[in-house]
This record gives structure tokens, sequence and C-alpha cells, in this order.
């Protein structure tokens, strides 16, 4: 009896998956969206084959840093970022280890969609709102706590592309020592019909921490520009 019943819940959590995907499907193919542009996460990868520059403003707790840097593909891996400035003067040599130390990490492998956890969130006016987690099993140990977000997309109807992106973490979690309360994600994405991928104008990421029963919020504004092929 204990084991038909679970079956049953089993089989009806599955039929719920598949009916959400159907829905995400049918939505998508009614503004005549065309869904590999708007799931295939490698569309929306940082374009590390660009030179750009990038302008990162880092707020904690009141204090605020701004650097200026530009990126460079065509150089030795270890120097293609080049720090233009730290708070409109020369950057120190730590600011600068610490600024390519930070965006020189490797990429983690991309990751894979869990399609039982398609949602329509929003759809009004011309925008289209869908939701969706990861599959735990393509995460790796750098990533792992991904597991417990939930990414949305804002799809503009008229033009069929992504125009922002937000990814929120629905439980707290640990990074190394700290816990994590919050860990929230909001990017805008411009798609460029020459290249055919999306390409990242601003990202703005609020994170809290809790150390010994205090909160620290950090914010982190990054903005693009000058993409060069």
């Amino acid at each position: 009896m204990k084991k038909a019943l679970v079956m049953t819940i089993l089989g009806l959590a599955s039929v719920r998956a598949i009916a959400q995907k159907d829905a995400v499907s049918a939505a998508l193919a009614k503004y005549q969206v065309q869904e590999n542009l708007i799931f295939d996460e490698k569309l929306r990868a940082k374009p590390e084959d660009y030179a750009y520059d990038l302008k990162e403003t880092v707020t904690t707790e009141g204090r605020q840093k701004v650097i200026l840097a530009s990126y460079d593909p065509s150089k030795a891996e270890a120097e293609r970022w080049t720090v233009i400035s730290a708070d409109d003067q020369d950057p120190s040599t730590t600011e600068i280890k610490r600024f390519r130390k930070e965006h020189g990490k490797a990429a983690v492998p991309p990751m894979k969609i869990d399609e039982s956890t398609y949602k329509i969130e929003k759809e009004e006016g011309n925008a289209l709102t869908i939701s969706y987690q990861f599959d735990p099993a393509s995460l790796v140990e750098d990533n792992a706590f991904i597991k417990d977000f939930r990414v949305y997309l804002t799809v503009n109807t008229l033009i069929g592309k992504i125009t922002k992106v937000e990814t929120v973490n629905e439980k707290p979690f640990k990074i190394k020592t700290f816990n994590v309360p919050t860990l929230n994600t909001y990017s805008e994405l411009a798609w460029s019909e020459a290249d055919k991928r999306y390409m990242p104008k601003k990202d703005n990421t609020t994170m809290v921490i809790k150390i010994l029963g205090q909160k620290a919020t950090t914010v982190t504004i990054l903005e693009y520009s000058n993409f060069k092929k």
C-alpha cells in the first residue's frame, strides 16, 4: 500500500513537470520565440574571445571602490586584464593582483537545466518571464550551491530575445566558512545579431554574508562596453 502511494505521488509529479514544460514551450511558440536561443547557456557565457572594457563598482557597508579595466584575449593569459584605475587613481599592485585573481578564475563546465522545474512566472504586455533550476548532477564542487537557486528569464516577446536574467537563492548556503543568507544577481543582456549571441550589459550582484552573528552586505556592479572581436 505504502509503495503504491509513493509510486502514485511520483507519477503525479512527473505528469505535472511535463505539463509545466509543455506550457513553457507553448508560450514561447505563441510568440514565435526560438527555445534554443533562450535556454542555451553557452549563448550567455562571458565572451572570452572578445576584447572589452569593464567598470566594476563594489560597495560594502557604505564603502565604495570603482575600478576601470580592459580585457584583451590576444594577450598572455596572466596579462589579459589591464587595470586602468582604482577610484580615479593609479591602481596599486595589490589591487591589480586582486582584480586579476577574481576575474581570471577558470569557467565552470556548462550547467544543464532541470526540465522538471520549468515554470511560467508572468506573461503580460510584451514580456514573458520563465523560471527554472539547474540539474544538480551537472554542477561541480565550485558551484554545487547553485542547486538551490532559481533562474528567472525575462523575454521580450516582440523580438523573441532575453532582456534580463535574475538568479535568486531559495535557501541559505555556505561558501567556505561563510554563511550566505542572500546571493542575488540581476543581469541585463543585449542580443548581437552579427555575432548570434548575447552580450552582457550590466551585472548587479547582492551578497549578504553572516559572520559571528553579524551580517555584511556587498553589492557588486559590473558594466560592460566596447566589445571588439
